[in-house]
């Protein structure tokens, strides 16, 4: 006999800034009930702003609602981002990171599924354990994999920020996806490399920890990589999931989904957002 469909809880909260050296802030997020996306932008003054904000537009208007018509709206974005950049000179060779969780129908049951491209990163926070789920497109992160740097050599390496995969700089793209259970009491985090580059996994494990709502939790991450240098724009966007009934993390069918939101500059507004400086 089939366990019960229960209710799953979502809250989140985004906090993103520009940092202590950038002009202007490149990166875009989007937040609403089932759809969680960060993106960082590149391609010089405008079009890191430019690609970023259109890629998570694209994403999030395709309303995907199983894993295939996810990874079919990140190949969308890729290819609107890719036309935008060709169709302008002052745009040219523009893209954008692009990573994304989701809230999908699967078979007969309802999954999160990742999607990523770039070095944005989603983290998975569970029972005092911090995971990263994607996988880094970036030269130092495959010369790592591959055994020729060892991490805290990459950590200083000279191509650290060189992308080996993003959206819009070619008219395709390979696009990494994950199927996970959705279970209880987990906090995701979603991020740019500017919060990853300044703060290792035990400073960001200790503010995931924090019994505080998403949004606050945000802030303090965002805060801490201004605090370590700011080198660069940071972006964070904390997910929690919690599923009625359930004390510790276990697959389950769910029912209905309900929601909580509020995001830093934002008026606690659901949807697409400019990831703006303060």
């Amino acid at each position: 006999m089939s366990a019960p469909a229960r209710q799953m809880r979502i809250r989140w909260g985004g906090a993103s800034d520009q940092g202590l050296r950038r002009a202007e802030n490149q990166d875009a997020m989007y937040a609403d009930i089932g759809l969680f996306v960060v993106a960082d932008g590149m391609g010089g003054h405008l079009g890191g702003s430019v690609a970023s904000s259109l890629a998570v537009k694209t994403l999030a208007a395709n309303s995907p609602s199983t894993p295939s018509e996810l990874v079919a709206a990140v190949r969308h974005a890729n290819q609107v981002v890719h036309h935008r950049s060709t169709a302008h000179p002052d745009l040219t060779g523009m893209g954008t990171t692009l990573c994304a969780i989701a809230v999908v129908q699967s078979d007969d049951s309802r999954v999160w599924c990742l999607v990523n491209v770039g070095d944005s990163r989603v983290y998975r926070y569970q029972r005092g354990e911090l995971t990263q789920l994607t996988v880094d497109h970036n030269f130092v992160a495959e010369m790592v994999r591959a055994g020729d740097l060892t991490p805290s050599q990459a950590a200083e390496h000279p191509r650290r920020n060189t992308l080996t995969r993003a959206i819009g700089v070619e008219p395709e793209v390979s696009i990494d996806d994950w199927i996970l259970d959705l279970t209880g009491n987990d906090r995701f985090l979603l991020c740019t490399d500017g919060l990853t580059n300044e703060l290792d996994e035990l400073e960001i494990a200790r503010l995931l920890d924090a019994d505080s709502h998403p949004s606050e939790v945000a802030r303090a991450l965002v805060r801490q990589a201004n605090d370590r240098g700011g080198r660069d724009n940071s972006t964070a966007l904390v997910v929690d999931v919690d599923i009625e009934g359930l004390e510790a993390p276990t697959a389950v069918p769910v029912d209905a989904v309900a929601e909580t939101a509020s995001a830093e500059g934002a008026s606690k507004r659901r949807g697409w957002r400019r990831a703006r400086a303060r």
